[in-house]
């Protein structure tokens, strides 16, 4: 690791000297093949050891590396190993120099800087992304049922009939993606590269499911859990999850909740362990149930690394739960704050952290909790308003077709 200030500059230094040799090595290349000549190359065209390569291309950005790969077969070749793209991941996160992105369902599915968020840009500017099933929007329209009613698709088809893509969550770059109904894919937006999960065999009865997405950092695998809930009377959550390194499905457990939207007492959040693979249970605080509305939905989320939860329930209300000392109910904690919603998010904190991005009744919102000061948030060319989903990512090279052979 490059530390000191002469050692960067060196490093400096050699990026800039080996895009030189390599400008300079395609370019005598070009002219011998146009003048068919056999004439040697000077010596100061030859190229850099592999293993001096190797050091320089680990410390650039993944998306930098990614476009070298057509450089060279032996740029492809480091860029593409798994080990490679573990270290260079490690590497960016203990330097803090990650590059962290925002993908957003909204008709399509975009990528934006989140690095700029906080700068007072009135619009950000967003890309669009080659996500898996994208040319195919007629297997699009049981999601669609899915998220905005059959009835509304029928009244305003034009507006809802749309390449609905659930966003399940993300780790080292990957991002779990539900494109339509059955299928669930891990994605790189970073390389592009993706992989389908294979299908499990639907639950008899099965009238509700839900996944969730998450690294395991004790065996250093990337696993997708399922739940579902049958229709017979009981709401017995089936659980499933799904390894990586394996690339298969493997039942765990049933568990004895209810799933419903709507009041019932003991309303519990129920997390769960990638390490140990267990469900623990954190009850909410009391007063978070204050609301008397017989439609009641929390939704979870982060709040600067914290765990959080808000009320939605289509009734008005000004709070936040922050869970301060994960796994402690004790330690929940309300943050009263001078936005009314009736749905609300919160999506990712600023790049200083002093600012959170929020879905909040449809729209993107950059709210400060210390000042409550806020603003809407724009996105070039995207209508948030038709509804959205988001979460953030951090660039990496991980790709989910290798990273099974590799520990």
């Amino acid at each position: 690791m490059v530390t000191s200030k002469n050692g960067q500059t060196m490093y400096k230094k050699l990026i800039h000297f080996l895009g030189d040799a390599l400008m300079e090595t395609t370019t005598k290349k070009e002219r011998r093949r146009r003048e068919e000549t056999t004439e040697k190359a000077s010596p100061q065209s030859s190229e850099l050891p592999p293993e001096i390569i190797r050091e320089i291309l680990i410390r650039l950005p993944a998306k930098s590396i990614g476009r070298f790969r057509c450089v060279s077969k032996l740029f492809c070749s480091l860029s593409s190993d798994p080990r490679f793209a573990k270290i260079h991941l490690d590497l960016t996160i203990r330097n803090d120099t990650v590059h962290r992105k925002l993908i957003v369902s909204s008709h399509n599915l975009y990528e934006l800087d989140l690095d700029s968020i906080g700068e007072r840009i009135r619009d950000l500017v967003a890309r669009e992304l080659d996500y898996p099933l994208k040319e195919d929007p007629s297997k699009f329209d049981e999601m669609i049922k899915c998220h905005v009613g059959e009835n509304l698709l029928k009244l305003n088809p034009e507006r809802y009939r749309r390449n609905w893509v659930e966003i399940i969550g993300s780790s080292h770059g990957l991002v779990c993606i539900s494109p339509c109904e059955g299928a669930v894919f891990l994605y790189n937006p970073t390389t592009g590269e993706s992989k389908r999960l294979p299908e499990k065999k639907k639950v008899t009865g099965e009238e509700f499911q839900t996944h969730g997405f998450g690294f395991d950092d004790l065996s250093g695998d990337y696993k997708v859990v399922k739940l579902v809930a049958d229709g017979d009377g009981d709401h017995v959550l089936n659980a499933s999850v799904y390894s990586l390194k394996s690339d298969s499905w493997r039942w765990m457990c049933d568990l004895s909740y209810e799933h419903k939207d709507c009041f019932s007492s003991g309303i519990v959040v129920l997390a769960f362990d990638v390490k140990t693979e267990e469900f623990p249970e954190m009850p909410l605080p009391g007063e978070a149930e204050d609301c008397a509305h017989s439609y009641r939905n929390f939704i979870v989320g982060v709040l600067n690394g914290r765990l959080c939860v808000v009320n939605s329930c289509y009734e008005v209300h000004d709070d936040v739960w922050v869970m301060n000392e994960y796994g402690e109910a004790s330690s929940w904690n309300r943050i009263r704050i001078s936005l009314l919603y009736r749905s609300m998010k919160p999506l990712c904190s600023s790049k200083n952290g002093e600012e959170v991005l929020l879905e909040l009744d449809g729209d993107m919102v950059l709210y400060n909790f210390e000042t409550d000061a806020s603003r809407y948030q724009g996105i070039r060319g995207v209508k948030l308003s038709d509804g959205f989903e988001a979460d953030a990512y951090v660039e990496s090279l991980i790709s989910p077709n290798s990273y099974g052979f590799v520990n």
